[in-house]
């Protein structure tokens, strides 16, 4: 099965999961775009599988998305996977965020895609322009949800997707650093291997 452009309406019942109390979204972001909680309203993002913003790429000040893992290992695949490298004075700052409300996720991994009916190449395909017209299509029909589940390409981690429904104060930081911090670093650098990127 090819990954056609999405036919509308979509399915009526799609698997929408609720994020566990207690279970923690690992982010890497860079802090000259906001704090840890900080939206992008800027897009579509050429690289961004599920960005929803409508285009041309701009500023759009109802559409905004907030990208996560859940496992330190997936946050830096996915933020570091696609250039094969990992700067320790980028500046960049990681941020464990630990769910304290509810958050129903539109969820795409394994057999629960088939209730949206795809298949994980919605998760794997390079064609980002293709995901995000889904992501848009999501977003319009699935007006229960806050946000998508999927398993990333890098390493098959499980990614989140937040949009601009989502309350950020269903979560709170645990940990909140920058990325040289000595205890923080010797971790990242750790997956930074396992996922067998270099280290400048």
């Amino acid at each position: 099965m090819t990954l056609a452009a999405p036919a509308l309406p979509l399915p009526a019942k799609p698997s929408i999961v609720e994020l566990p109390l207690g279970s923690a979204l690992v982010r890497i972001y860079n802090p000259s775009s906001g704090l840890w909680d900080s939206p992008r309203f800027f897009g579509p993002i050429d690289e961004a599988r599920f960005d929803h913003h409508p285009r041309p790429k701009a500023v759009h000040a109802t559409r905004s998305v907030w990208y996560a893992s859940t496992s330190l290992r997936g946050a830096v695949a996915e933020a570091f996977g696609k250039i094969g490298l990992i700067d320790r004075f980028a500046g960049l700052r990681i941020v464990k965020a630990q769910c304290v409300g509810t958050l129903p996720l539109l969820d795409l991994i394994g057999v629960a895609v088939k209730k949206v009916k795809l298949t994980q190449e919605i998760a794997t395909t390079t064609d980002y322009a293709l995901c995000q017209s889904y992501g848009a299509a999501f977003y319009d029909e699935y007006t229960n949800t806050q946000g998508i589940r999927w398993r990333g390409r890098e390493i098959g981690s499980i990614n989140v997707v937040l949009n601009d429904r989502a309350n950020m104060a269903s979560l709170s930081p645990t940990l909140d650093e920058d990325i040289t911090h000595l205890d923080i670093w010797s971790r990242i650098a750790r997956a930074a291997r396992e996922c067998g990127l270099e280290i400048v």
